[in-house]
């Protein structure tokens, strides 16, 4: 079997986290005899063209070099920014021409394009059956109405089937593109559990760390977390902060916490390679990830916690109750109350068989659900059933 995989994210250096579960799954099925080759967006640093055990990866150029700044861009602020805007029909042109040439040469019998827009897009002008899977920012694009919902719409429907990360996403992907040919999918992303566990070895941070890691916007509830750690200040818990991450909100949130008193008991961090993870979740006592509303597709952060041996506090946010399982596999506090996140935190910090019990629980559910070998082999299995529909029509 030959597979196309269409991404706008791909791992651009060794422990890069940008689409590295896009990667994995694409390293699975080469070795499971597929021959796959990946199209993905140039960008400074990287080759055009890699090639290892019958993966063959193709980097499109659409700019100069400097320029080449649409690719790898989550935030809908920083992809929203004039230049990127202005580059993004030759980058589409440019995306489209790359994977049309791969067809030609390649003759798949499967397009796996991850997220609907841009490779989805691009995807369902190739001649070529494919499947589309969600990771929800792309679900997002769709609340913007308008050619965003009508072309969504059109590009899921002429998928062969459509997968999401989580149940959250399906029932989101579902309300918005209306009745699809098959249902969709909840088909979850692998992670290198190997990597994420050697975390449980490194020794906890004295006094204990609470970690936060993602983008600084407000739909991540960061100013919830730092409200709460005054809380936490104000009732002499001993405990820090590592908030890990990068993102518009940094200023502000820096400010919340100095006029708070807080601020020389929060360490700030620019996010770290993939490889630095596994030690900072393993050095942290507690993960929370206090997201607000909808805006979590699934929240990976906490599963990587919990394999490298770290408890995890989250909200009801989109998909997050999928990994936190109230009273089982970790704790879930009120959307935007500092108050209750600051109860749920100092209740973990204090009661250490709470935490094993909880931690041990999660592990096991990350193992079953999110290993390489069970989610990738949902994948090949979907991949097979779509080319012998293919080939019997």
């Amino acid at each position: 079997m030959r597979l196309l995989v269409l991404t706008h994210n791909y791992p651009r250096f060794p422990g890069d986290p940008a689409g590295a579960y896009v990667a994995r799954l694409a390293r699975a099925a080469a070795d499971a005899g597929i021959e796959v080759r990946v199209i993905a967006p140039h960008i400074s640093g990287t080759s055009e063209h890699e090639q290892e055990r019958g993966l063959d990866l193709r980097r499109f150029r659409y700019a100069p070099t400097a320029l080449e700044r649409v690719g790898y861009r989550g935030a809908s602020e920083r992809v929203l920014q004039p230049l990127t805007l202005a580059l993004a029909p030759l980058y589409l042109f440019a995306f489209r021409r790359a994977a049309r040439r791969a067809v030609a040469e390649l003759r798949p019998a499967v397009v796996h394009a991850h997220w609907w827009f841009p490779a989805g897009w691009v995807a369902s002008g190739l001649g070529a059956p494919y499947l589309v899977t969600s990771h929800g920012s792309d679900v997002r694009l769709f609340d913007r109405g308008g050619w965003w919902r009508r072309t969504g719409r059109r590009v899921l429907a002429r998928a062969a089937t459509v997968t999401t990360a989580s149940r959250f996403l399906a029932g989101d992907l579902e309300r918005h593109a209306g009745l699809l040919a098959r249902p969709i999918m909840v088909t979850p992303m692998p992670l290198d559990v190997t990597r994420f566990e050697a975390g449980r070895a490194t020794p906890k941070a004295v006094p204990p760390r609470i970690l936060f890691a993602g983008n600084l916007v407000p739909s991540k509830g960061v100013d919830v977390l730092i409200r709460a750690l005054a809380v936490l200040k104000a009732r002499g818990v001993s405990c820090r902060v590592k908030i890990l991450g990068e993102g518009t909100a940094r200023a502000s949130l820096e400010q919340l916490a100095a006029q708070a008193g807080i601020g020389a008991d929060i360490e700030w961090s620019p996010f770290l390679p993939q490889d630095r993870m596994p030690a900072e979740y393993g050095a942290s006592t507690i993960t929370v990830l206090p997201s607000r509303g909808q805006a979590e597709g699934l929240g990976l952060t906490l599963v990587e916690a919990l394999l490298a041996g770290c408890a995890v506090v989250g909200t009801p946010a989109g998909g997050i109750p999928e990994v936190v399982q109230d009273g089982v596999t970790g704790l879930i506090a009120r959307d935007g109350d500092a108050a209750d996140l600051a109860e749920k935190l100092a209740r973990l910090l204090s009661d250490a068989d709470l935490r094993e019990r909880l931690t041990q629980a999660g592990r096991r559910m990350a193992l079953a659900t999110y290993a390489t070998e069970p989610a990738a082999r949902r994948f090949l299995d979907l991949y097979n059933a779509i080319a012998r529909d293919h080939q019997t029509r």
